[in-house]
C-alpha cells in the first residue's frame, strides 16, 4: 500500500479562517478550538458554514450555520479554520 502523501489530489482546497472569507462565501470547517459554546451554536468540524456579515472595526462576525444566524468575536472568528 502507497503512503497516503504519494496518492494523486484530485483537489485542492483553500484553506482560510473564517474572518477572512467575504460575504457571502462559504467553507467548511476544519478546525475549531475546543469550547463547548461553540459546538452548542454548532460550529463543528465538517459543518458549512456562510459569512452573511463582518464588521471591519474589529467587531463581531455574523454566520450562516444550520439556517441560523449567529454571531462571533472577531478573534475567534480567526482561530476557526475552514476549507472553502
Amino acid at each position: 500500500m502507497k503512503p497516503i502523501d504519494t496518492y494523486p489530489r484530485t483537489q485542492s482546497f483553500d484553506i482560510e479562517n473564517i474572518h477572512s472569507l467575504s460575504r457571502g462565501e462559504e467553507g467548511t470547517i476544519s478546525d475549531v478550538p475546543e469550547m463547548s459554546l461553540l459546538a452548542s451554536l454548532g460550529l463543528r468540524l465538517g459543518k458549512r458554514v456562510k459569512l452573511l456579515s463582518k464588521s471591519f472595526a474589529g467587531g463581531p462576525v455574523v454566520l450562516s450555520v444550520d439556517d441560523r444566524s449567529i454571531a462571533v468575536d472577531r478573534e475567534l472568528a480567526e482561530k476557526i479554520t475552514i476549507r472553502k
